[in-house]
């Protein structure tokens, strides 16, 4: 597991929450242009609907359609992000197949600090955001965070002769409040809201501009208990959400509007000191609350569907002086498919103080969504074995992470890119892949350093979409004085665009380079100024066939922390 804390985030003065995703390792990320627009995000080489994404420990992944935009998620109201590598559905089920990302809102009872921030940059962005941490007599502790990003953008999309001259513009507007109020030494109680709306522009299928406007609305309750040996969460969550597509005249195209209700009761009892049992059910209803249509109108999913899931889970972890094992299994009843049942085992061994190794066997399924099933309806549900193995080190000069893995998935559903009429179909394939991390200093320079490799193919010999063999990643932080310096790089290999049908011939994107360099002075220990450029080399590449990210950017902003 990987962990993005808040002083990181602010460190590469990330906009979007794929500026963050894209330099964490196995993670790779293409996006349909610049800020706003819509973005993918793949782990381990597995499809970008294999990554579960939680905010708060709640399930934000949709079983109506697979996948959603990360980039939407306003990046001002995070406070650390937990990457799980690997297949995560024995604790949290379908989707987990890849990896599991949970975004944390929620601040600790002790953080009382206040931060306003204005910024401006390329393509008449501008964005302010404000947060404040404060506590609200002796038990309580309340957080609020709201803030408006906008920008003009620019032609994501180009057409020669079509669309010359458009922008693709965007604005997201978000607030959040959070309350955690301690009622007795073992009890306490958190409840949330969370609101956020975007607008942003694309080009539609005739090469006009259209307009999406999604708006979420959360709101999130959990109780919790701790006495003696036992750890008991009960939480519960309600999202209503919508995104409605308008044409370049402004009348409504289609709209969907979903909502999804979450129920979890997790426990953990130590049994010894060495011992812990954990425990806990987790249940799912989604609606469709209107009609929700293709490009040629029709109805697809009718008003009222909706989809339904139970799980439970039971595992156990144990320590034997150096020695630690773990096994989980997991039930899931879905009402539109069969019951799964998942299972996992682990083992790590600290052998001095040195070397660390581990491994883990673990399955996992994803359902198909309504929308794969609207094109391709006797899609079978998607299966994998995942086998993982790791090595840490802790040199006096160097930490060394080292995860050699392999993931066989039957079933992956495949979008195949066909004329006249794309199509989706089930396919095996097999995933073998190795990742390096290397965390040292030189000096005063902190360097991170990232090597991947991935070897990916379906059955029918096609290297799975958009997902490179191999990654680079750097990172270099430097602190002198009142000033702070961060550079990044990443490389990304030769990769496929959308798979073609068998017998066609596909399309590949180049391998790129990029650079982005952030920087801060501190003129005073409450005031920075800011400054980022993105695309330092104002390198031309595509993360998807078509799509063009920004060119050189630039970003200023004055942070005060009060």
């Amino acid at each position: 597991m990987s962990v993005v804390t808040k002083e990181e985030i602010v460190q590469i003065q990330a906009k979007t929450m794929t500026d963050i995703l894209r330099l964490q390792p196995g993670v790779e990320v293409a996006s349909n242009g610049g800020i706003g627009q819509n973005a993918s995000i793949f782990m381990r080489g597995t499809n970008s609907d294999h990554v579960l994404i939680l905010i708060d420990g709640f399930r934000m992944n949709s079983s109506i359609k697979s996948g959603m935009n990360i980039n939407k998620i306003p990046v001002n109201q995070v406070e650390r992000i937990e990457i799980i590598r690997g297949s995560g559905a024995v604790m949290y089920g379908s989707d987990a197949v890849g990896g599991v990302i949970n975004i944390i809102t929620r601040t600790s009872p002790d953080n009382q600090s206040k931060s306003a921030t204005i910024g401006a940059g390329s393509n008449k962005y501008k964005e302010g955001n404000f947060a404040a941490n404060t506590q609200v007599g002796e038990n309580g502790h309340l957080k609020m965070a709201a803030g408006f990003t906008q920008t003009e953008g620019y032609n994501v999309n180009p057409q020669p002769g079509k669309n010359d001259g458009d922008k693709h513009g965007f604005e997201n507007s978000q607030f959040m409040l959070n309350y955690e109020h301690q009622i007795s030494s073992y009890l306490s109680l958190f409840t949330g809201v969370r609101w956020f709306n975007s607008i942003s522009e694309y080009n539609y299928y005739t090469n006009t501009i259209s307009q999406s406007e999604s708006e979420s609305i959360t709101y999130s309750t959990k109780a919790s208990f701790h006495k003696d040996n036992l750890l008991s969460d009960l939480s519960l969550s309600y999202q209503d959400n919508q995104n409605l597509e308008y044409l370049e005249n402004g009348s409504l195209d289609s709209e969907q509007k979903i909502d999804q209700l979450n129920a979890q009761w997790t426990n953990q009892y130590k049994l010894m000191e060495s011992w812990f049992v954990n425990a806990g059910v987790d249940w799912t209803n989604e609606q469709v609350k209107a009609d929700i249509t293709n490009f040629s109108h029709q109805v697809i999913i009718n008003e009222g569907e909706s989809r339904m899931s139970t799980g439970v889970y039971l595992g156990t972890e144990y320590q034997l002086d150096k020695l630690t094992l773990e096994a989980n299994t997991r039930f899931d009843k879905h009402d539109k498919y069969d019951e799964y049942v998942t299972w996992g085992i682990g083992t790590s061994y600290q052998i001095n103080e040195i070397y660390r190794i581990s491994s883990a066997y673990n399955t996992a399924f994803k359902a198909p969504s309504f929308y794969d099933l609207s094109t391709a309806p006797d899609l079978e549900p998607e299966t994998s074995k995942n086998i993982d193995f790791g090595l840490s080190a802790e040199y006096a000069l160097v930490s060394v992470n080292l995860s050699l893995y392999k993931n066989q998935v039957d079933n992956l559903i495949i979008y195949y890119n066909a004329k006249p009429k794309g199509y989706s179909a089930n396919v095996d394939a097999d995933i073998k892949g190795a990742e390096l991390e290397l965390l040292f200093d030189t000096g005063v320079v902190s360097h991170t350093l990232i090597a991947e490799y991935k070897d990916h193919e379906d059955t029918e010999g096609q290297q799975l979409a958009r997902r490179a063999k191999q990654n680079y990643k750097w990172m270099g932080n430097i602190s002198l004085g009142d000033l702070d310096l961060n550079l990044s790089y990443i490389y990304t290999g030769k990769r496929s665009d959308l798979p073609s049908a068998p017998g066609v011939e596909t399309a590949y994107l180049d391998p790129y380079s990029l650079w982005s360099v952030a920087a801060a002075y501190w003129v005073t220990s409450d005031l920075a100024v800011r400054g980022r450029v993105e695309n330092l080399l104002d390198e031309e590449y595509e993360t998807a066939g078509g799509y063009k990210p920004a060119e050189r950017s630039y970003y200023v902003s004055l942070d005060y922390q009060f």
